[in-house]
């Protein structure tokens, strides 16, 4: 193997493969990059059985083959290159010399036969979505999702198609037992989502991160089958192993009651939650809400500082209800809900409030859930 590249065009494709390799792990070939020549091109591939990356980038080939070298090592010595040519050349026993200017490395690597193979995709398979839109949906919907080991089924994002008013519409759903996010939006059908698919968090954060880093190419391809969530980006491919498991009944979670609706200025509400919050206790981070008539007084209570209050003009009109909420899930809940006034529906202190934009969609293409707690 031996090939000649730009150093910019090398350090974009080191850079989307670092995330998923150089962790700690027992198979030493997983904190390795493959990189592989082709006619005109050089294929860069990193894995962690989780998510798999390749990425095709130009480059001058002289001599075809392969090569695996650590993802990490190599990263750090061509980020500190100067912007000029970089010449790559396997020599014996599985090493690479690395050229730039005057600088010369020599890196140990490992057998490439030993990388584990991506899994098969079909190309006819895929079908193409607005980067926008994913990039969207996904933004609306990961803060929802768990991180802990033990809830596995929940550590992820629910992907699935509806059909509504003769429409397809794709739906996003992720919750962690306390709070629930979905949004709804119309577009193609995507193959293998009928029944529902759950992306892990993880590998939807990646996805984010890469659709953030190709923006300018518009669209992106994807497709599921039973395992895996195949994704394109132009050269760039991503595979996602999907969560074997069981999502939440979330439909039975989405209330369907709520009498009492309150319209707040989505700003206000966000700064008031900050200041009031920061004398919340630090464990529970929750916030009391006395609602009455067009006005809600927060309030928060620290055994150790003290406590605070402040009042808010809303829209409301009903009887006198006092509730708790988790401060910093309605915050984040906020943060993805793009309009200026924003709804909540409440039921009673012991039953879930809903958040939605206004004016709400009809059907309703956005809700943030939140479990009340007991201040």
């Amino acid at each position: 193997m031996n090939f000649e590249i730009e150093k910019k065009e090398f350090l974009r494709g080191l850079n989307l493969i670092q995330s998923i390799t150089g962790r700690k792990t027992t198979l030493p070939i997983l904190t390795h990059v493959l990189l592989e020549t082709g006619k005109g091109c050089l294929l860069l591939t990193g894995t962690d059985l989780e998510i798999g990356i390749r990425e095709e980038l130009t480059a001058k080939i002289h001599e075809e083959g392969k090569s695996s070298v650590s993802a990490k090592k190599l990263y750090e010595i061509v980020r500190e290159l100067p912007d000029q040519t970089i010449q790559i050349q396997k020599k014996e026993n599985h090493w690479i010399t690395l050229r730039c200017g005057k600088s010369l490395f020599n890196m140990a690597g490992l057998d490439p036969e030993e990388f584990p193979s991506l899994p098969v995709f079909q190309d006819e398979h895929f079908c193409e979505l607005p980067i926008s839109l994913l990039s969207e949906m996904i933004e609306k919907t990961v803060f929802a999702a768990a991180s802990e080991e033990s809830r596995y089924h929940l550590n992820g994002v629910l992907f699935l198609q509806n059909k509504e008013g003769g429409k397809e519409r794709l739906r996003m759903v992720a919750t962690d037992g306390h709070r629930l996010s979905l949004i709804d939006r119309e577009a193609q059908k995507v193959r293998g989502i009928e029944k529902g698919v759950i992306i892990p968090k993880k590998g939807v954060l990646e996805m984010k991160k890469v659709m953030v880093d190709k923006e300018g190419i518009g669209t992106v391809a994807i497709y599921f089958d039973a395992t895996h969530g195949f994704m394109k980006i132009g050269k760039f491919l991503m595979i996602v192993r999907l969560i074997d498991g069981d999502f939440p009944e979330y439909q039975q979670v989405i209330p369907k009651e709520n009498d009492k609706k309150i319209t707040l200025n989505k700003d206000n509400f966000y700064r008031c939650l900050r200041r009031v919050s920061t004398m919340a206790s630090e464990r529970v981070e929750g916030v009391k809400f006395s609602i009455k008539s067009n006005g809600i007084e927060f309030s928060s209570y620290n055994q150790d500082f003290g406590d605070a209050r402040e009042e808010m003009e809303v829209v409301y009109e009903g009887p006198s209800l006092d509730v708790g909420f988790n401060s910093r899930y309605l915050m984040e809940a906020l943060n993805i809900i793009d309009s200026e006034e924003v709804l909540i529906e409440i039921k009673d202190e012991g039953s879930p409030g809903m958040m939605r934009p206004v004016p709400p969609a009809d059907p309703p293409d956005q809700i943030c859930i939140v479990m009340p707690m007991r201040i």
